[in-house]
């Protein structure tokens, strides 16, 4: 550690940090606003920059403001609570923007103004929350592994943040030790589902304290683990997109947990497709269906890649509800898929991708075999994001233009659309 210093914050980074230099290098400060000026003391240091704890705000910006929630600080979660919205939103435009430059070393594309989020607060429709040895229940504390109890979360639906007690009262019936737990708000109002994951093996007597459970406020649960899976109740979650799409998944599988910016962000990737009646469209990383079954409205024909079985037979469930029949599921690895289509030699006019946060980056190097004259691409992580683009950049495809769309308020992540032409 070195002695405290004065340090004035510029910016804020996709990390839980703002930025300031000292004789040129880059200090990384977490807590701190754009506009700070701080006093800090060095605890790591690093070739290129060096990371500072906090030690006090000695002027403070006019960005920042008072967190409405009792945690911030100690929990991990959210960690510009401090920070004015339209601050956060600057910063994840030049976050994204940044990726794309330094990462991607991309030019020439358009850069969108960010969608803002349609509310702040109580957004989200599942948490998950830690459980640790002594069964207590909430976020890992920043930079630890340590488990902060909560018993509220600002950024939780009313449903969600209300099913934090009933899960501590839950957890403490169990015999079965779990390590994690996912609260969703049930379809019916005032209704949660309970997800437990569990590093153990399953003891039967918690049958009948999660059957008893049922009824008044949880509609259903749901317990895993090494080679195993219960569930007790209504599991199923629902969701509308464009327009009026109705889309159920099970409980423990991907959804996004923002349902009305989830909204925006489908409306956004559909005003960009173009498709129309001569498309055979692909997607990978298809989930149940989010993201396929509004192509699928506009296209030809959708050919859906989606590893996971339980999304797949969602997909399938989803498309069948919809009275949507052109749509081919694959339960396949992505990469698998391409290679199998190129052996093919499929083409594709259109190509969707919405990988996970580790991006699209073993599957990306074939995409060119296939054909698409368009790649569109949804992501949750700018840097893998811009990683990717530089691979289709290098087989011939321009980016065009790039969105970035705030579903997580509160927090650095963002998600980004980016569309891609092939030259």
């Amino acid at each position: 550690m070195t002695a405290p210093f004065a340090l004035t914050i510029d910016t804020l980074t996709h990390g839980p940090f703002g930025l300031g230099r000292s004789d040129g290098k880059v200090v990384l400060v977490p807590l701190t606003v754009p506009g700070d000026r701080v006093e800090v003391d060095v605890v790591e240091e690093h070739k290129n920059y060096s990371v500072a704890r906090l030690q006090s705000v000695v002027e403070p910006s006019p960005a920042r403001r008072t967190a409405p929630c009792p945690y911030t600080g100690a929990c991990g979660g959210c960690s510009w609570q401090e920070v004015a919205y339209e601050t956060q939103l600057q910063a994840k435009q030049r976050n994204v923007a940044d990726a794309l430059a330094r990462v991607g070393g991309l030019t020439g594309f358009e850069l969108l103004p960010i969608l803002p989020g349609s509310g702040e607060f109580h957004y989200r429709r599942r948490i998950v929350l830690h459980v640790d040895g002594e069964r207590r229940i909430g976020f890992r504390r920043a930079f630890s592994r340590e488990v902060v109890e909560v018993r509220r979360c600002h950024i939780a639906e009313a449903g969600a943040e209300s099913g934090i007690e009933t899960a501590v009262q839950w957890i403490g019936r169990l015999a079965t030790q779990v390590s994690e737990v996912e609260i969703l708000s049930a379809d019916r109002p005032g209704q949660v589902i309970l997800s437990a994951k569990s590093r153990h093996p399953y003891r039967g007597s918690d049958g009948d304290a999660c059957a008893g459970l049922l009824g008044g406020p949880v509609a259903g649960i749901v317990m895993a683990g090494p080679g195993w899976r219960r569930r007790w109740g209504e599991t199923a979650l629902s969701c509308v997109v464009d327009g009026d799409l109705r889309l159920t998944h099970d409980a423990g599988t991907f959804s996004q947990i923002n349902p009305e910016g989830n909204r925006r962000l489908v409306d956004e990737v559909m005003a960009w497709t173009g498709f129309g009646a001569e498309d055979d469209v692909l997607e990978l990383y298809a989930g149940a269906g989010n993201l396929t079954l509004p192509a699928a409205r506009r296209a030809r024909r959708v050919t859906a890649v989606e590893a996971d079985a339980r999304l797949v037979r969602s997909g399938r469930r989803n498309a069948a509800d919809n009275d949507i029949g052109n749509i081919r599921w694959w339960r396949h690895d992505a990469v698998a898929a391409v290679d199998e289509f190129i052996r093919q030699k499929r083409r594709f006019t259109a190509i969707v991708l919405n990988p996970p946060r580790a991006g699209a980056k073993r599957a990306a190097p074939g995409l060119a075999a296939l054909g698409a004259g368009k790649v569109l691409y949804v992501s949750c992580d700018p840097a893998t994001l811009a990683r990717d683009l530089r691979q289709l950049a290098a087989q011939g495809y321009a980016l065009r233009r790039v969105r970035p769309v705030d579903l997580f308020p509160q927090t650095f992540h963002v998600e980004t659309i980016a569309e891609l032409i092939r030259e």
